[in-house]
């Protein structure tokens, strides 16, 4: 396609977010395999090694979904290479805490292993680093997260953004760099187990949240049509228990339905369960492991509700916060970063939620982005035991008696970011948008160039004005639903979390709308159903306003 052929409202949307080559944007050049960042021709060397002296490897991953979906991808790729005894590790959320630990390292050892790879974690471990040579470890370290200033010495350290690295990349997921690392050591017998890796970057990729774009948006759209065709069993079972259509799985689904499942098993207790459902092949067991999984996120949905509501209670007290820093012993480690996610969502502030067990608080960090939180996080060192992260998502441990000390840190670092003035909260709309026009089976048809969409290539948020509405009403405990009529054409609308509004929307005859085009336009589990998904509404101008004037700020980049 040229970019002459592009549809007028997706060439808009790209050149409104500043996209000057929209063609190399939409159809990326695959992952670069040269030039190789720092160590990695290190890793690669010891690992065949230890393949040809059939050495033990432990795979260490993190409990996430990047963590162990990238462990995934590394103890698939080493057993089609024929190692002999490949081992996984994933430390448990409660019992460990994140990355590396002392203890882990130690009875790795005492077990055999001589080669520990780490997934997702790593690049702050500078006294694990120096335990695992003391017991005769080389731990080649694998990770993404935003490097500290003094670096562990580990056998290899691989991570595009080192300091001087020559990768061209610095934006993939930890199982991004897995993959890179995978496809490196296997070479030309890769396709043995490429579509595998594949699917299960393109899932810890939308699930890590990174931006999807160059490297990120080509890995996430070949996984993702692999997925649709031929899906591991692990994914085939999610998809059936949780209601998706086959052939019908983009990364929304994976963001708000794979993701969140996999990720409940670390969340609630161990991690085990999402492995074992990434590595097997059998349907029976991936079945079982899908139901399992299925229950547990349930379970995380309840008490994300519970920690959600209490959290939002004590945030609409911190007025004048410029980082929202809630404590708890009540909360549970794997659910406070769900919180802090909400709370950004509805306070456009950054937020620190923390869950405290005895002496110690384990805290996530979500944030807007004008403000680098691991960064912010990295100016509050001093009071910290442990921390890291990305731009806009990170983890610490604090002790208990000095969570008040961090949040006054906390609160001048994010001031300092954004020089020392709070941004107000602004939706960023790509376009305005004749109603005819948009919801044309053909434009509808054209905006499917820009999938996938997510983080760094969100979907289009569109405003179209004047629009009637009827039969607006609540759905379920806290969301609205209505009908729209624009042109010729009615549809379905919904406004998540906007239940409050429903009276002031019933009391008008048009609004104007901010909205994206819902998942079922592409045929999610709705089968193709168009829905409007609106953001926000106000009353057309001279009526009673409805809702908050939107801010049409310019466009997301």
């Amino acid at each position: 396609m040229a970019t002459s052929e592009l549809s007028p409202v997706v060439a808009a949307v790209l050149a409104g977010r500043g996209i000057q080559d929209p063609m190399r944007f939409l159809d990326p050049d695959p992952l670069p395999l040269t030039p190789p960042p720092l160590d990695l021709a290190r890793a690669v060397n010891r690992l065949r090694q230890a393949i040809e002296a059939r050495e033990p490897i432990v795979v260490y991953g993190d409990y996430d979904v990047d963590g162990i979906a990238g462990t995934a991808i590394l103890v698939r790729t080493l057993h089609s290479l024929g190692a002999q005894d490949v081992r996984t590790y994933i430390p448990n959320r409660y019992e460990e805490g994140y990355g590396l630990n002392e203890a882990a390292i130690r009875a790795l050892a005492s077990e055999g292993a001589r080669v520990v790879v780490s997934v997702d974690c790593g690049v702050t471990a500078v006294h694990e680093a120096r335990i695992a040579r003391e017991v005769g470890v080389d731990l080649i370290v694998t990770d993404h997260h935003h490097p500290p200033k003094t670096l562990p010495e580990p056998y290899a350290l691989v991570n595009p953004r080192r300091k001087g690295d020559p990768y061209p990349d610095k934006e993939l997921a930890g199982a991004g760099v897995a993959f890179l690392l995978a496809a490196t050591i296997a070479g030309d017998r890769f396709d043995a187990v490429r579509s595998a890796c594949l699917q299960l970057a393109a899932v810890a990729t939308v699930a890590d949240v990174v931006p999807l774009r160059n490297a990120n948006r080509w890995l996430v759209r070949e996984g993702l049509a692999l997925l649709n065709r031929i899906p591991l069993a692990g994914f085939r079972a999610i998809a059936k228990r949780s209601g998706l259509r086959p052939g019908g799985i983009e990364a929304y689904h994976i963001g708000f339905v794979i993701g969140p499942r996999l990720n409940a098993a670390g969340r609630l207790a161990d991690a085990i369960e999402a492995l074992r459902i990434l590595l097997t092949d059998d349907d029976a067991e991936a079945k079982e492991l899908a139901d399992a999984l299925e229950a547990r996120n349930e379970e995380r949905q309840r008490l994300t509700r519970e920690v959600v509501s209490a959290a939002r209670e004590r945030a609409l007290t911190l007025t004048d916060a410029a980082v929202l820093v809630i404590a708890d012993a009540a909360w549970p480690a794997g659910i406070v970063g769900l919180a802090a996610s909400r709370l950004v969502e509805e306070f456009g502030r950054p937020a620190a939620v923390i869950s405290i067990d005895g002496p110690e608080g384990k805290g996530s960090c979500r944030s807007i982005p004008e403000v680098h939180i691991a960064e912010a996080l990295a100016a509050c060192s001093e009071v910290l035991t442990r921390h890291g992260g990305h731009a806009m998502a990170a983890g610490f441990s604090v002790a208990a008696d000095r969570i008040d000390e961090l949040t006054k840190m906390l609160d001048g670092a994010v001031l300092t970011a954004v020089g020392g003035t709070m941004p107000e909260p602004t939706l960023r709309i790509d376009l305005e948008v004749d109603s005819e026009e948009l919801i044309h089976p053909t434009t509808i048809q054209a905006l499917k160039a820009l999938e996938p969409t997510g983080a760094g290539n969100p979907r289009p948020l569109f405003l179209i004005r004047g629009v009637a509405i009827r039969d607006v009403r609540r759905m379920g405990e806290d969301h609205l639903r209505c009908k729209v009529r624009a042109g010729r054409w009615t549809v379905d609308a919904v406004a998540y979390g906007k239940g409050q509004a429903v009276e002031a929307a019933q009391a008008e005859e048009r609004l104007d709308l901010v909205f994206t085009l819902g998942s079922g336009m592409f045929g999610g589990e709705r089968g193709g159903i168009l829905q409007l998904e609106l953001r926000d509404f106000q009353s057309v101008p001279g009526g009673q306003e409805a809702m908050p004037i939107v801010s049409v700020s310019g466009s997301e980049t």
